[in-house]
């Protein structure tokens, strides 16, 4: 039988804490403690952590011994985590250290001062008796007798000093990304239960208000145990290289587990989002549509590695498998593939041959190049000029480690391809890069899914072989059937292909497994508005808006989805004079004015625009001179555009807004044939 209370304690204090124990049992309390001290041992064992798991109540014996010790200190951050109730108990009067502070604000406590013992454990007895612990009834009604010694007020002693409650920003940004990914299932499973008001007065109302909307769902649906997210890790420890191994742990087993079948794994990038997160199992189960939560705990010591980690029920919260596993540092590698083998057995059951093989596989045997690897990808992930940059320095740093590491190749071509898109530099510049590293990636691991969605994406927006860039992302989805970013420039490529609904159901199976992702909303909302489904498309659109209001390319498809260009025109013009360099910003507000008949203003943006923008746009530019009736100076800019090979001649035909007449001229139809464009071609 489980024992509903365990001590953490200093091995100094353990004369004191035996004694503790005797009266806590006479009380016919269940108790569990290390009867042999944990200080002596440099990782904790697996009987520890299991008796933190099963406990109800974790008594912390505060001693300035017990307040020095690194692993007193892991267990309260472990049962923290668990959420199980702490009380603290004081030994002597003694200052709380930093790494307490937070789990015992507000948090009522017991002193057990010597000679004081006696009416100390009464208290303590009401206290476990309140807090759920099993006391015998002889025990109770003395303790009830008696007078408390119970501090009230914050947790905090001598050589502490009180300071107000702050909700951290880290809470904030998750706050913000659990609603959103709320308003994306609400919208992908078709609900209108759940309203999101982001207008509250405080941050700790904010916080209340944004549990409550997880709560407020109607009806929460059985999830799906097969669909998985593997949460970030609880770090403990201080090796500066923790948070490394942290991410780089969870990101592997992401990864690894994305290419089994007849499992769906939610996006590292938006688990990421949850790191930190007070939500229980079923609310992040609801939040994210997963029935499996993965999670656990990575701790250092100078030589080793141990992760803790539990599988989770998100419907019963049941704890469906746990274990723990150790190597030394220089082994991590293997112990990642290790726990990534016996985790997907758990999860599936049984696994064929290759998936065995495929799960023993390591990508690299140098664990530098690993972390640089994955370095790269969260600065990729960022989207900004600075991300990319270091980007491929990190990438480009992994393969000097290990030049046989196929990730880092397609990182490079990731990083490389996406340069036109965002208007940072010519596709004529990079492409052929991009190309050669897509290329080296497919040459060391032909298994690899990132390396052909990369190809792919080239095919499409540089070398316009629309035929071999589908057989690629097709591929891509037989390696890897949850790679977010493979579904959506697949449904791009579709969706450029005048096939909107397949479009849309690629795009929305990509969000589906990374739902707090910017980009892929945004071109959802730009499908659906091919599709001439705008009330869908303002749905998509309030997705993405809610993680960045000022997204350009999202701000392009409210003001399509308008026809009060008025609102659109005084929403754009605040935006412009804050965001003087963003070309897509000046194209929106050129248009709105051209729908509402200001053409002396839309001109003038026009104007502005050439000025600042000259080097930065082509297809913008025609998008304006057809506007005006201008299809001559429209058609140069095209040509200008083919000639560079930026990539947004490729979307010309789902991003910009050509009139009609425009679109039927002979010239342009024979500029769209030029680059064997699907719509064009015969």
């Amino acid at each position: 039988m489980s024992a509903e209370v365990f001590i953490s304690y200093a091995s100094e204090d353990r004369s004191r804490i035996l004694d503790l124990v005797e009266r806590l049992r006479k009380a016919d309390v269940s108790v569990w403690i290390d009867q042999m001290g944990i200080e002596g041992a440099t990782m904790w064992t697996q009987e520890i952590v299991e008796a933190i798991d099963n406990c109800k109540v974790l008594i912390l014996a505060i001693s300035p011994s017990s307040t020095e010790s690194e692993n007193v200190v892991k267990e309260l951050a472990l049962a923290s985590e668990r959420r199980k109730k702490i009380l603290p108990v004081c030994l002597e009067s003694s200052g709380i250290p930093k790494s307490m502070e937070y789990q015992l604000a507000g948090i009522q406590r017991v002193d057990y001062f010597l000679n004081q013992e006696d009416q100390a454990v009464q208290a303590m007895i009401r206290s476990l008796g309140k807090l759920g612990v099993a006391v015998n009834d002889e025990a109770s009604d003395e303790a009830a007798k008696a007078p408390g010694f119970i501090s009230h007020g914050s947790s905090r002693f001598k050589g502490s000093t009180a300071k107000k409650t702050k909700v951290s920003w880290g809470k904030v940004s998750f706050l913000a990304a659990g609603m959103v990914v709320m308003v994306l299932f609400m919208f992908v499973l078709g609900s209108k239960s759940l309203k999101i008001n982001l207008k509250e007065p405080s941050l700790s109302q904010a916080e209340k208000n944004a549990l409550n909307e997880t709560k407020r769902m109607e009806n929460p649906v059985t999830l799906n145990t097969n669909r998985v997210v593997v949460m970030p890790f609880k770090i403990i420890g201080t090796s500066g290289e923790t948070d490394d191994l942290g991410y780089g742990l969870v990101s592997t087993l992401t990864s690894k587990l994305q290419p089994l079948q007849n499992l769906v794994i939610i996006a590292n990038e938006s688990a990421r989002k949850f790191k930190d997160t007070e939500l229980s199992p079923k609310e992040i189960g609801q939040v994210l549509q997963v029935g499996t939560i993965v999670t656990g705990e990575i701790q250092t010591s100078e030589e080793k590695v141990q992760v803790n980690i539990r599988v989770i029920d998100a419907n019963t919260e049941a704890l469906g498998w746990g274990s723990t596993f150790m190597k030394s540092k220089n082994d991590f590698l293997d112990l990642q593939n290790e726990i990534a083998t016996k985790l997907a057995s758990e999860l599936k059951g049984q696994l064929d041959a290759s998936e065995a093989q495929q799960l023993a596989q390591k990508a690299t045997d140098n664990p530098e190049a690993n972390a640089e690897y994955q370095k790269g990808r969260r600065e990729w992930n960022k989207r900004t000029e600075d991300g990319f940059k270091n980007a491929i320095k990190h990438f480009e740093k992994a393969i000097l480690l290990d030049a046989s590491y196929a990730n880092p190749y397609a990182g490079l071509a990731d990083t490389y391809s996406l340069f036109p898109a965002y208007y940072l530099k010519t596709g004529i510049e990079v492409m052929p890069k991009a190309k050669s590293n897509a290329e080296k990636a497919i040459q060391l691991n032909p298994k690899l899914a990132e390396a052909y969605t990369s190809l792919a994406w080239i095919q499409m927006t540089f070398e316009y072989d629309w035929l071999e860039s589908e057989k690629n992302y097709k591929k891509a989805i037989l390696l890897n059937p949850n790679y977010a970013t493979n579904y959506h420039w697949y449904g791009l490529l579709l969706n450029v292909s005048g096939k909107a609904s397949d479009a849309i159901n690629y795009l929305k199976k990509a969000l589906e497994l990374e739902p707090t992702s910017l980009i892929i909303p945004t071109n959802l909302s730009q499908a659906y508005i091919f599709n001439n489904q705008p009330n869908l498309a303002m749905n998509a659109f309030d997705i993405a808006a809610k993680i960045n209001p000022d997204f350009p390319s999202n701000l392009w498809n409210y003001v399509r989805c308008q026809t009060d260009y008025e609102i659109s025109i005084n929403k754009l013009k605040n935006l412009v004079n804050d965001n003087l360099d963003s070309p897509m910003l000046r194209r929106s507000l050129f248009w709105a004015f051209v729908k509402n008949g200001d053409l002396d203003l839309a001109k003038d943006e026009m104007i502005y625009s050439l000025d600042n923008f000259h080097d930065k746009m082509t297809v913008g530019f025609a998008e304006m001179y057809a506007a005006l009736g201008k299809y001559d100076e429209a058609l140069k800019w095209i040509k200008k555009g083919i000639l560079l090979k930026e990539t947004p001649v490729v979307f010309i035909t789902i991003n910009y807004d050509f009139p009609n007449e425009f679109k039927s001229d002979p010239r342009f139809v024979k500029l769209m044939k030029s680059i064997n464009h699907p719509m064009y071609v015969d």
